[in-house]
């Protein structure tokens, strides 16, 4: 028996909110998906409140619960489901979805000005990072070494995979996009293209 959950922690862009009807749990006729997400990536880290939609796993799911922690954060959950009952929530995503689509929008053009020729980005449907593959000549371990060295913090792609497929990537944050950042992602890009030029 195969049970799947889907977690929708980052699904707050408006294309996926569009097709939540879409998601695994509306095909599912037999109960084995389980929806989970969470409101501190839209809300705030430090209320740690998320939800869970379990279905005919309810009564384990409240088991399972109480089993790692007897206590919730009672007072945090009631304000969370007051704003979700006032429509304060979508109104929320709404504005946070036009501030993180200029920030995506900047960082991806500052990565297109100064990264090498041939570097392409990948923006996921939800969320605030982008994947940026450069050139085959660039091994994103050094980028990301060098990168330390000048207090700039990246995550290569091979923390993502097992093999070396994606030792030419790099994932990127635009969450918090300022002056900073944008002279981070331009000292990247120039890097970069020295790393290149010596290969």
């Amino acid at each position: 028996m195969k049970r799947e959950t889907q977690d929708k922690k980052y699904r707050y862009e408006e294309v996926q909110h569009r097709m939540m009807q879409m998601v695994a749990r509306a095909w599912d006729k037999k109960g084995e998906v389980l929806l989970c997400g969470s409101f501190s990536k839209t809300l705030a880290p430090g209320y740690r409140v998320g939800w869970l939609a379990a279905g005919r796993f309810r009564e384990q799911a409240f088991r399972l619960k109480i089993m790692v922690s007897l206590a919730s954060a009672s007072p945090t959950q009631l304000a969370v489901a007051e704003f979700l009952h006032s429509g304060g929530y979508e109104h929320h995503l709404r504005h946070i979805r036009r501030i993180y689509a200029k920030k995506t929008a900047a960082m991806a053009d500052t990565i297109h000005r100064h990264f090498p020729a041939g570097t392409r980005i990948t923006r996921p449907q939800g969320g605030f990072t982008l994947w940026v593959e450069m050139p085959e000549s660039v091994n994103s371990m050094v980028l990301y070494e060098k990168a330390m060295a000048e207090g700039i913090s990246i995550a290569p792609g091979s923390l993502f995979s097992t093999t070396s497929h994606f030792s030419h990537y790099v994932r990127l944050n635009a969450a918090a996009w300022s002056d900073r950042n944008a002279w981070a992602v331009e000292t990247l890009g120039k890097t970069a293209r020295t790393l290149m030029d010596s290969s």
